[in-house]
């Protein structure tokens, strides 16, 4: 009967939450009145960008200002380069990130992802009076790409060895210069300099498809609850 009572306390004790241990709950989760913190990279239109006043502006601020409403709190928007976003949100110091972030197997191991809110993928713009990028003669062309993005693996997979800038706009610098033949990037982006550049600039097919995702602190599963039922909400309708 003693070992008995032992076993069943033991698995109860198993069974207790973190909170009814007595262990460290995060505070911004239990602190209503904290605001969330969102960590995006306005430099995406129409995604994440700052428009003419310099507010950061785009759609992945209007779904993070619904997921902050869902969950009562005050939003408050802090941009950055894209590789600092997710060490942000792994230490800790961020609540979630939205900055057309495609969610992969090795990213999901220091953050949390919500569902899929978008798609898109990564193509290469190029001059119109240069040479066209093909991916078969790829290791053979002048490429810039943003670094530590999926598309500087893309391109490494593919055997090119591409010219890495911390900023998609100085690789578009890059471009306009005649230091590279191409940019590789976001799709979106692409198109949209090559619309703005009365014919100058040109656009390829999508050579990948990816999808993105809200990035999440691990220690945020309010704010992950949160950004699913906003992206559900958006897709019923």
């Amino acid at each position: 009967m003693k070992r008995l009572c032992i076993l069943l306390a033991l698995a109860a004790f198993a069974g207790c939450s973190e909170g009814d241990r007595g262990g460290p709950v995060d505070p911004r989760v239990t602190d209503a009145s904290r605001p969330l913190l969102l960590m995006t990279f306005p430099s995406v239109p129409p995604f994440s960008y700052r428009n003419e006043a310099g507010e950061i502006v785009g759609t992945d601020i209007d779904l993070a200002r619904r997921i902050a409403a869902r969950m009562g709190r005050e939003l408050v928007v802090e941009g950055a380069n894209f590789n600092e976003i997710l060490p942000r949100l792994k230490a800790g110091t961020a609540d979630m990130g939205i900055a057309a972030i495609a969610i992969t197997d090795a990213r999901r191991r220091d953050v949390d992802f919500s569902e899929p809110y978008d798609e898109c993928g990564g193509c290469f713009l190029y001059r119109k009076d240069g040479r066209k990028p093909r991916m078969s003669q790829i290791s053979t062309c002048r490429v810039a790409v943003e670094s530590d993005t999926v598309d500087d693996l893309y391109l490494c997979l593919h055997g090119c060895d591409p010219m890495r800038f911390a900023h998609v706009n100085e690789a578009l610098e890059a471009l306009e210069k005649d230091e590279v033949d191409a940019v590789f990037f976001d799709a979106m982006q692409l198109k949209t300099r090559a619309e703005s550049s009365g014919g100058r600039l040109l656009v390829t097919p999508l050579e990948t498809r990816y999808i993105y995702g809200v990035a999440v602190d691990k220690r945020r599963p309010d704010v992950l609850a949160a950004a699913n039922a906003v992206i559900a909400e958006g897709r019923a309708k």
